[in-house]
């Protein structure tokens, strides 16, 4: 039996999906980074074997960010960094332009950045929810329902544990 690169790659993705779920249900700040650090590595690996570089680079940026967003809380490291991964993704976002579309993930991830670096455990999760409705709309204009299903679910787990910080 022969399985296609492609078959491994959908597996792969789809584990990630599952891990960054499992993210977005945890409590803990910290743990919810190691965790979507996780899955967004997976998700590298799965763009990489389907031969989409640029979103294999910006998951993988996407990966190192959320876990060193958690290392420094204060300080000029932490400033320089949330700095550098911005003009990192407004990179990205340049090299892979297709139009005012692009401008949806761009958001997404950018927001992500500094909601990761600069807020609190709750009012970050928040922060993500605004980038999650930024990746469904993405998902919607691209027709990517697979990933627009995924990150419903992300979004209502992630309000149902925002929802539990409030408690």
């Amino acid at each position: 039996m022969i399985v296609s690169v492609d078959a491994i790659a959908y597996v792969i993705g789809g584990l990630g999906i599952v891990i960054e779920w499992r993210a977005y249900g945890l409590h803990c700040g910290q743990q919810f980074r190691r965790w979507s650090a996780l899955g967004a590595l997976l998700w590298a690996v799965q763009y990489f074997l389907l031969n989409a570089v640029t979103a294999g680079l910006t998951m993988g940026c996407t990966a190192f960010r959320t876990l060193l967003s958690g290392r420094w809380e204060t300080g000029v490291v932490k400033h320089w960094l949330a700095t550098g991964f911005v003009a990192l993704f407004g990179s990205l976002t340049y090299l892979s332009w297709q139009g005012l579309v692009s401008l949806l993930p761009a958001f997404a991830v950018i927001n992500t950045t500094l909601a990761l670096f600069y807020l609190n455990n709750r009012t970050m999760r928040i922060a993500l929810v605004a980038s999650s409705f930024a990746w469904i709309a993405n998902d919607f204009y691209w027709h990517a329902w697979p990933a627009l299903l995924a990150e419903s679910v992300a979004v209502f787990i992630n309000a149902n544990t925002i929802r539990k910080l409030y408690r």
